[in-house]
């Protein structure tokens, strides 16, 4: 009796021990398929957080006769900043939507004088976006949008400089890619970003009149130069915050 009374014992202990052993491993097992799961999302994760805002510097290629008085070559640089909100389309696709400003100026000589042309751009953005990697992505822009201008023409011999503004409607398109610099978990990230694509807007016809009163400039008559076409290629390099 004593013995069987010790082997119910024996029996009845080693069964309370293994019923925790057995509960942590069925615990153990519940928590892995998350786990494999949340590793697989991440190892599927795509760049796409929903804000990102980016300055850099855009140079596009003028051709153009009119834009020779007011530059020893081709190229206009000007400072570039975007904003754009992104919301996911598909696993690797998204499109955003923001706006933009290209503003810059050059300065030459014509005529014996000093010269300058200064272009301010504000467009809206439109992304269609790809991420064929975690840690980049490929996009083309659409950005339609205004442009306004001034030039000027600034002789020592005239008692006033000369001047003319325009305002025109333009659109750019361009294909460019992104790379992230931080590490994907961060919730800020930052990036390089590179597009390049071809700028587009109407001729304007340069009649530059001093800067005087409107009744003394119907006076003193207008200086004509080549029409300018600011239109051309371009590049812009710049950094960007997501977020």
């Amino acid at each position: 009796m004593t013995v069987n009374r010790r082997t119910r014992l024996g029996i009845l202990a080693a069964a309370l021990a293994a019923l925790p052993l057995e509960a942590r491993t069925a615990r153990a097992h519940d928590d892995l398929e998350p786990a494999i799961q949340s590793l697989d999302g991440l190892r599927h994760e795509r760049p796409f957080q929903p804000w990102q805002v980016s300055a850099g510097v855009r140079s596009a290629l003028f051709h153009s006769a009119g834009y020779d008085p007011f530059s020893s070559n081709d190229a206009f640089t000007q400072f570039s900043a975007t904003a754009t909100w992104a919301f996911r389309t598909a696993p690797r696709l998204a499109t955003a939507v923001g706006a933009s400003i290209d503003a810059g100026s050059a300065d030459g000589e014509a005529r014996g004088a000093s010269t300058s042309l200064s272009l301010t751009r504000v467009a809206l953005v439109v992304e269609e976006r790809f991420a064929p990697r975690p840690w980049a992505y490929a996009f083309l822009r659409v950005a339609p949008g205004w442009l306004r201008g001034t030039a000027t023409l600034d002789d020592p011999s005239l008692t006033a400089p000369l001047e003319t503004t325009f305002s025109t409607f333009g659109v750019d398109g361009s294909l460019g890619a992104a790379a992230r610099t931080t590490p994907r978990g961060s919730r800020v990230g930052f990036w390089i970003v590179g597009d390049a694509g071809y700028g587009w807007a109407p001729a304007q016809h340069f009649a530059l009149s001093p800067a005087l009163p409107a009744s003394d400039r119907d006076k003193a008559g207008a200086t004509s130069l080549a029409d300018f076409a600011p239109r051309g290629a371009f590049f812009r390099l710049g950094l960007a915050l997501g977020f």
